[in-house]
């Protein structure tokens, strides 16, 4: 008996499917009602017509085997006579088939064996699925990460040379320690040629910032202190130093002589287009120009912008002071000199602390770019003092 399991047609596709536990057809994928009663074969339909007669097989004439001929012998001829076939009955002989049984009505299904049917069947005895696994993108291979390993202390040399950093001993005549590479030999670098790429800087401390900051607070210390103990004129220096430094107006300007239309007091009138001229030409030595204050003022500093214009390339080419000395006379009748040089050109600063100044002289003594036909001029002469507040 064979062990094949049995099966039946889908009712879709008219494939063959398993009599049982098979709830999906294979070919369409068609739901199996297999739990529905089977139904009862159907019988063909009665026939109208009549069926033609039977013919009988044609009887097998017998094959005789050549029988061997002499040599020179003709073969007989193909046109020789052949059997006649027996004489086939009439069609009113042969009697007709008798009439098929009509076929009985198929019981109707009840309704629980309807919604039995209904139902999906999960076999038990059905072999699991294969998982299938998810789709995965080509991309680039990873490479292993290496095993990171443990270091351990390696084994102790009898009789080494101890290690200057870590202290382990390591074998005689080795120049770098075997386990933290330090110079077993600390080497010498000169200065000029400073360490090479890859040598570990040393555990030294820059201390050089520190001496700087030492050598400004004892500087700060000894102004402070001879300031206080030196007496007025060095409490009164380091005032100046510190102070806050306002503009000072003169009350009045004159001048040893000016050219026509350069009055001395366009010198302080705050515009640096305008100009004194002294009216001579060449250096004019001895010429000066004087600014008288209302009050006795401690003066720290003036700006003065020689020439006839602050910037020299617009200049009209007049000719600019090169050095001259400045008078001043205080509240106490007392005139101090002081002699100075400034370049050609441009705004520029000259330092000058008097205390209780009532007037100062600028007297000319040499000049940039001196010639018969120009005179020297002065655009702007600005003073500064201290603030009362």
């Amino acid at each position: 008996m064979s062990d094949a399991p049995e099966t039946r047609p889908c009712p879709d596709c008219a494939g063959p499917v398993r009599a049982a536990n098979q709830s999906f057809c294979d070919g369409c994928g068609a739901f199996l009602r297999w739990d529905a009663p089977a139904e009862a074969p159907r019988e063909a339909p009665e026939e109208t017509t009549t069926p033609l007669p039977a013919v009988p097989p044609e009887p097998e004439t017998p094959v005789r085997e050549a029988e061997p001929r002499p040599v020179g012998e003709e073969a007989p001829s193909p046109e020789a006579p052949r059997p006649e076939r027996p004489p086939v009955p009439a069609p009113s002989s042969v009697p007709p088939p008798a009439p098929s049984p009509s076929p009985s009505p198929s019981p109707s299904p009840s309704p629980e064996t309807v919604a039995r049917s209904l139902l999906v069947p999960v076999p038990e005895d059905r072999a699991p699925e294969p998982a299938v696994a998810a789709p995965v993108l080509p991309a680039r291979p990873e490479a292993a990460r290496p095993a990171v390993r443990a270091v351990g202390a390696p084994a102790p040399v009898p009789g080494g040379t101890p290690c200057p950093a870590c202290l382990l001993a390591n074998a005689p005549g080795r120049h770098f320690c075997r386990f933290c590479a330090t110079p077993m030999v600390p080497e010498r670098i000169s200065a000029a040629e400073g360490p090479y790429a890859g040598r570990r800087p040393g555990p030294t401390r820059d201390r050089s910032r520190w001496i700087v900051r030492a050598l400004i607070a004892a500087g700060v210390a000894a102004v402070v202190v001879g300031g206080v103990f030196g007496g007025p004129p060095a409490a009164r220096a380091v005032q100046d130093h510190f102070a806050t430094r306002v503009p000072v107006l003169p009350v009045s300007w004159t001048a040893s002589h000016s050219a026509p239309g350069q009055e001395p007091k366009l010198a302080g009138d705050g515009y640096s287009n305008t100009w004194w001229g002294t009216g001579y030409a060449g250096d004019s030595e001895g010429q000066y120009l004087e600014a008288a204050f209302a009050e006795p003022t401690d003066l720290l500093n003036l700006l003065i912008t020689p020439g006839s214009a602050k910037n020299t390339t617009q200049a009209d080419g007049q000719a600019t002071p090169r050095t001259f000395d400045l008078v001043v006379k205080d509240a106490s009748g007392e005139v101090r000199v002081s002699h100075h040089r400034v370049n050609d050109g441009g705004t520029q600063r000259v330092d000058l602390r008097v205390r209780d100044a009532l007037s100062v002289r600028l007297v000319l003594r040499t000049a940039w770019r001196a010639d018969p036909r120009k005179q020297v001029a002065v655009a702007e002469l600005e003073f500064f003092g201290r603030s009362v507040s």
